[in-house]
């Protein structure tokens, strides 16, 4: 009698089969990156804050979901590519920014909101809590840790841009409070690199001038946070001018 084998023996038919599915996979995930390069959008975007977000589907349709409703819609490109969200009654013209993870959408009544994609408002959001904890936390060493690790979530992301300059100005209190004077400079700086218009990161950083004896840096700065609206600021320039000197200002 013949030894039975007890390996599979080749088949013309099941390899015919194999290969059939291997293209029709092929075929599709070739299908889904063309479709992803033509509308980079088709994704689930998310509202940092908030439970909104956005859902784009490969078939037109949308969905649009908070933490008790869902919409059901669609979207659509004019000719000049812009595009166009359609839920019910309400109609939405969204943009997608160059970072590649930003939707900015105008509603209805012309409200902007910036939708991030799914993974990158989870970050916003995580970093979001390090930032609260860093601020209600006492303990100055546990603050710096917190906001770096916040910092370390928002590097990168243009939208955040705001918080990540508060993050740093937040951060360089707690490194002048622990005395690490070069490192809450540092901080300041960056902050108002980022967000020229931190009317408190000017004051923070004028406060710090006057204490290592940078007299005109000092004023400059609580000049322009003050222009700014900072009311701390106001308050010492007023009293500057009551008392009539010129030394803080160098004489001018």
């Amino acid at each position: 009698m013949p030894r039975r084998s007890s390996s599979l023996q080749w088949s013309p038919l099941r390899d015919a089969q194999v290969t059939k599915l291997l293209l029709s996979f092929s075929i599709m995930v070739f299908l889904s990156s063309c479709e992803r390069q033509r509308a980079p959008f088709l994704d689930t975007w998310k509202l940092p804050g908030e439970e909104v977000s956005l859902e784009f589907r490969s078939n037109g349709t949308l969905l649009s979901s908070t933490h008790s409703t869902s919409t059901e819609g669609n979207w659509h490109q004019d000719e000049s590519g812009n595009l166009f969200l359609d839920l019910g009654k309400e109609r939405w013209k969204a943009v997608f920014s160059e970072s590649d993870d930003e939707l900015r959408v105008n509603d209805s009544h012309s409200n902007l909101h910036i939708f991030l994609r799914e993974p990158v408002a989870v970050l916003v959001d995580s970093a979001q809590v390090l930032f609260n904890k860093g601020y209600e936390t006492r303990d100055c060493d546990s603050s710096v840790t917190f906001y770096s690790q916040s910092i370390t979530l928002l590097e990168g992301i243009p939208s955040e841009t705001g918080h990540l300059a508060r993050a740093y100005n937040n951060r360089g209190i707690c490194e002048e409070r622990d005395g690490n004077t070069d490192a809450a400079f540092a901080d300041y700086n960056t902050a108002l690199s980022l967000d020229p218009e931190l009317d408190i990161a000017y004051g923070n950083r004028a406060w710090l001038y006057e204490q290592t004896g940078e007299k005109e840096k000092a004023y400059a700065d609580y000049k322009k946070a003050a222009e700014l609206g900072y009311l701390p600021a106001k308050i010492w320039l007023e009293e500057y001018e009551k008392q009539g000197s010129k030394e803080i200002a160098g004489g001018q």
